[in-house]
């Protein structure tokens, strides 16, 4: 599974309720497009300052796709018929997207209320990086996702989490909260 993560915040002189109520009507209508290879959506307010953000209130829309070959409907899907409007009005928003692969077997995005962005530290294999992270992975509702192809601002992982996650001593990380709003 792919998550297709655009960070955005709201273009000037959109306030914060409406341009979440677009948001959620949007989601809504994506989901009801029927695109095949599309899972659903979840959009996140995002309670932290990470250095890719470049707005207040900012925002995490995690779109879950069967692969990257889903893509290309998926955007279609998004700026034709009834998406069209809404997709125009957010489209002014400012933003940046990220490219994610999951990492694990399972993943409950609507369900995750936090975001921990790490990377690799210099220097170690990808193999005792994932054993590191076995206990934390091992966890309840966490799901790690790797950056694919260095698309997007973010650090190379995140762990997806129910809760605030305490990793392994050497790991350098952002922990960001999530609020569902879609």
């Amino acid at each position: 599974m792919l998550a297709y993560v655009f960070w955005h915040w709201p273009a000037t002189g959109i306030a914060p309720a409406e341009y979440e109520r677009m948001q959620r009507a949007f989601h809504l209508a994506l989901a009801e497009a029927g695109v095949a290879g599309f899972r659903g959506s979840t959009s996140f307010r995002l309670d932290g300052q990470a250095p890719w953000l470049g707005g207040s209130p900012a925002y995490a829309d995690w779109y879950l796709v069967d692969g990257s070959a889903v893509l290309d409907p998926l955007n279609e899907a998004a700026v034709s018929g009834m998406r069209r409007g809404s997709h125009d009005v957010l489209a002014h928003a400012m933003g940046a997207g990220s490219l994610l692969h999951l990492s694990d077997t399972a993943a409950d995005v609507a369900g995750a209320r936090w975001a921990t962005w790490l990377s690799k530290p210099t220097g170690m294999p990808y193999d005792p990086f994932y054993q590191r992270l076995a206990p934390v992975r091992g966890r309840d509702g966490v799901s790690l996702w790797r950056r694919q192809m260095v698309l997007g601002p973010t650090p190379e992982f995140c762990l997806l989490s129910h809760e605030l996650l305490e990793l392994p001593p050497g790991f350098v990380a952002l922990a960001l909260r999530l609020d569902p709003i879609a």
